[in-house]
């Protein structure tokens, strides 16, 4: 069914005659009666009837005239979501990112894309590098903002910044006497840490174990807030990436170890095939390497 076809039956209902139709659409009448007689042919069924002087719906004309307004309309929907697409004003963008890069570098950056593009749906998805990586491989996500992904992956990595790791521990500990903690430090304290694929601690667990120290002390948590309170009661040490230190919790401090490069690899993950319709992804993309480069 061409949408033209009804576009001409629409207007002869509403002008009451075919002559008066073709002058509205500025076709000659014959074209008017083709139009007619092709939708007609199609659908099976006469659509008009003559009374007269008159040109009147028949029972099959008026049920496709209480349709032809929805169908019309939303093909005019659809053609304006297709030009938007196109326009990169459109469509459905999934990003997914490692916290806490998602909650404090992100917002700011998101904030002015749906600004500049409101009319595309946005997904932002919160997890590990290894989970989100594996998710813009098969193209559930558009892009990650993580650390490098696993090579198998086959996906290109844009490097950004190095996001800083510090450590959180108890205003008691005696360790706070230390402007920066010596590694053998650590051999006898116990350290709470992030899930097991957790990027930041996979970071820590290298540093350590190149110095012969097993980080693992049998905690582990899921949140970073949760992990932060478990300091400030004194539980332990934890790891945890420095801007994610902000608020610092009562009865903590923030320290550093002497002598270890405790930074992340951020950046951005992408498909080498990866798409998407007009200038949208681009636009964030930019502003992603913009805002996130400047990071020190």
């Amino acid at each position: 069914m061409e949408f033209r076809h009804l576009q001409t039956f629409q207007t002869i209902d509403r002008e009451g005659s075919f002559l008066k139709a073709a002058e509205k659409l500025q076709y000659a009448q014959s074209t008017i009666t083709l139009h007619i007689q092709q939708l007609e042919a199609e659908l099976g069924v006469k659509l008009f009837a003559r009374r007269g002087r008159r040109t009147e719906l028949t029972v099959a004309g008026r049920t496709l005239a209480e349709h032809a307004d929805l169908l019309l309309h939303q093909a005019a929907n659809l053609q304006q979501t297709m030009t938007d697409l196109v326009a990169g004003e459109a469509g459905h963008l999934r990003i997914g990112s490692i916290e806490p890069v998602a909650s404090v570098h992100l917002p700011a950056i998101l904030a002015r894309f749906c600004t500049q593009h409101p009319k595309v749906r946005l997904t932002l998805e919160t997890g590990v590098t290894r989970s989100i990586c594996a998710q813009v491989a098969t193209g559930s996500l558009d892009l990650a903002i993580c650390s490098p992904p696993a090579a198998n992956l086959g996906l290109n990595f844009e490097l950004l910044f190095h996001d800083p790791i510090s450590l959180l521990i108890p205003a008691n500990n005696p360790l706070a006497s230390y402007d920066e903690l010596p590694v053998s430090a650590l051999v006898k304290e116990r350290l709470i840490l992030t899930e097991e694929h957790c990027p930041y601690r996979q970071i820590l667990e290298q540093a350590l174990l190149i110095h012969g120290i097993n980080p693992f002390s049998g905690i582990e948590v899921m949140s970073l807030s949760a992990l932060k309170q478990l300091v400030s009661h004194g539980v332990g040490i934890g790891a945890v990436p420095t801007a994610a230190i902000d608020p610092l919790p009562p009865n903590t401090l923030v320290r550093s170890i002497s002598g270890l490069d405790l930074n992340l690899p951020v950046g951005i993950a992408i498909h080498p095939t990866a798409s998407f319709p007009g200038s949208a992804l681009h636009s964030l993309i930019t502003d992603l390497q913009a805002k996130l480069s400047s990071i020190t």
